[in-house]
Parts: C-alpha cells; sequence; structure tokens
C-alpha cells in the first residue's frame, strides 16, 4: 500500500455524497444537520477486506472517563456493472454507523414507522433500511453528475463490529470519513471509499 497512488475522484465523491445526505435528510424529515466533518483517511484492511469497527466512532464523554456506546453497522458495496457484481468484482462501499440509542429515534424523524427498540431483528432491519436509503440516493447522486449507474449489493448488518470486515476495491487505499451532527451532537458517522468510476459516453 505504500507509495500507492491517490484516487484524484475520491474527493469528489465524498462532496457528492456530502450533498446527497443534505438534500436526503432535508426532504425525508426536514433535518438540517448543524455540523459536518470530513477526513481522508488510510483503509485498514485485515485478510483483504475492510476494518468496520463502531466501537470507537461514538465516545461518551462522562465526567469520570470516555467509554463507548452501542452501535448498528451496516453496509452495502458498489460495483460497475451487473457483470461485476455476479463475480463480486467490488467497486466501492459505504459503511454506516449510527448509536443504537438513537436509531429509532432518527427512523421517527425521517417519517419511517416507530421501531420495536426492544427486538434486534426490528432495529437490524431499520440500520439496513436506514444504510440502503442513503446508498440509494448516493448511488443517484453519483449518475447525475455524469458516471455510469452503479449497481448495488444488499445491505449486511453488524451489531457494533464488522466481523468479516467488507469489501473494497482492491486498488483502492483510501476512504473519507464523514460525521454529521443534529442538533450540535455527533450522530451518524459513515466511511466512504469508492474507486475509479467509469464515466457515461
Amino acid at each position: 500500500m505504500f507509495g500507492s497512488k491517490k484516487n484524484s475522484e475520491l474527493e469528489r465523491f465524498a462532496e457528492i455524497f456530502e450533498a446527497a445526505m443534505v438534500s436526503l435528510f432535508l426532504q425525508r424529515g426536514e433535518i438540517k444537520f448543524s455540523g459536518v466533518r470530513k477526513a481522508r483517511k488510510k483503509i485498514m484492511e485485515y485478510q483483504g477486506r475492510m476494518t468496520a469497527d463502531g466501537s470507537d466512532k461514538f465516545v461518551n464523554q462522562g465526567a469520570s472517563a470516555m467509554t463507548t456506546t452501542k452501535t448498528y453497522v451496516s453496509a452495502v458495496n458498489f460495483y460497475a456493472n451487473k457483470k461485476d457484481l455476479e463475480k463480486k468484482k467490488t467497486l466501492g462501499a459505504l459503511i454506516i454507523y449510527i448509536e443504537q440509542s438513537f436509531l429509532a429515534k432518527l427512523m421517527q424523524l425521517l417519517k419511517y414507522p416507530v421501531v420495536d427498540d426492544e427486538s434486534d431483528d426490528a432495529m437490524l432491519d431499520s440500520a439496513g433500511t436506514l444504510c440502503n436509503i442513503i446508498a440509494g440516493r448516493f448511488k443517484s447522486e453519483v449518475a447525475k453528475a455524469g458516471y455510469v449507474e452503479l449497481e448495488m449489493s444488499h445491505f449486511m448488518n453488524h451489531q457494533n463490529k464488522a466481523f468479516d470486515g467488507v469489501s473494497f476495491c482492491e486498488n483502492e487505499f483510501d476512504y473519507f470519513e464523514l460525521q454529521f451532527d443534529i442538533n450540535d451532537k455527533k450522530r451518524l458517522t459513515v466511511d466512504m471509499t469508492m474507486g475509479t468510476i467509469p464515466k457515461v459516453g
């Protein structure tokens, strides 16, 4: 990975993603983010897959010590076309992290039916639904920006950590971490990585 060439368009995709998030949340729930931060980072991998650990994404800074909070992790992969999807030739990945304690509230704000927050299955399904709509909007905005329409995998859900990791483009070495605040508190974190997307025409 050392000496690897940077994907010059990765920052562009991060900008497209941020704009897609802003428009999606405003449209569905009239939610305005009070803050957005993004940073380019090196992909950490294990056995060829991108690590996806939510344990350090949200920190409760109490009076005595910092403690981690329970987190749902949901991910999708992107592919350049249906043939690559069938071959599992991954072009990109989107990993969503959200605190367990806020997921049901966020889905309510986004005008979804009330979630049974005492059911792990219901909460995991809600995390996947959230990931799916975010990834779908991102895919749509990428196409509007002049790139080919990507294929997308089904969402994969985990609690706290994706122990098997997440597939990513073998030629990509960086990702963008984007943090979204609602009412001045970090409520959603997204890791996004993407290889070179072919342009239309």
